[in-house]
């Protein structure tokens, strides 16, 4: 072939090989404006805060008994009651259940403590009674209430809704002594040392301890 012939051919080849050239630019520059694209529209992960932690939530203290603080719950009430129940150390039957220490109810029939317990559950019985009292009847002389509290703690609740609690909140106290009076029996028996107990009772109420 002639270089008259061969040269139009290599003009062809040129400007093949510069537009293919072209082409390769036009795409690497497409692909990367495509790829920014994409990068702008992508959402940037979101940066999760750390919660601090919960505060720890502190269990509830159980309430503390309460002290009985009436005036008439006094340490002369208390020597009274054990002088006139005595301490038993061993369960005993009494009349209508088993009685332990102070004349207080027994957990079973072969229930055995010692004085220092008695005194405890004495001194929790004075203070049942003194709710019962302080509750149905508040603001009572000293002496009418110390006759209740005792009263409560030897035969029991019940009175506040007979006659007695009537005269009570009626503040007629000789009608008063005179139902303390009738609370003496024991195995349906006037019984004397509940009469003893019931007549220092009344006495109370101008005297107290």
């Amino acid at each position: 072939m002639s270089v008259q012939e061969f040269f139009p051919w290599m003009i062809v080849l040129v400007q093949f090989i510069a537009h293919s050239f072209i082409i390769l630019r036009l795409i690497k520059v497409l692909d990367n404006n495509t790829i920014a694209k994409a990068s702008s529209v992508l959402p940037s992960p979101s940066i999760i805060p750390m919660l601090p932690p919960a505060p720890a939530q502190s269990l509830p203290q159980p309430a503390k008994p309460q002290p009985v603080s009436d005036v008439a719950i006094d340490q002369g009430l208390v020597d009274f009651i054990k002088k006139q129940e005595g301490f038993t150390a061993k369960a005993q039957w009494d009349y209508k259940q088993y009685s332990i220490g102070y004349g207080t109810k027994a957990n079973s029939p072969n229930e055995v403590i010692d004085q220092t317990e008695a005194e405890k559950r004495l001194r929790a019985e004075i203070t049942i009674a003194d709710n019962l009292v302080t509750k149905k009847f508040p603001n009572l002389p000293k002496g009418v209430h110390q006759a209740l509290l005792d009263l409560t703690y030897n035969a029991g609740p019940g009175w506040e809704e007979q006659s007695l609690g009537k005269a009570v909140a009626e503040q007629k106290w000789d009608t008063a002594k005179a139902d303390i009076l009738l609370y003496n029996h024991a195995g349906g028996q006037v019984n004397a040392g509940l009469t003893t107990r019931r007549e220092a009772e009344t006495t109370w109420f101008d005297k107290p301890l």
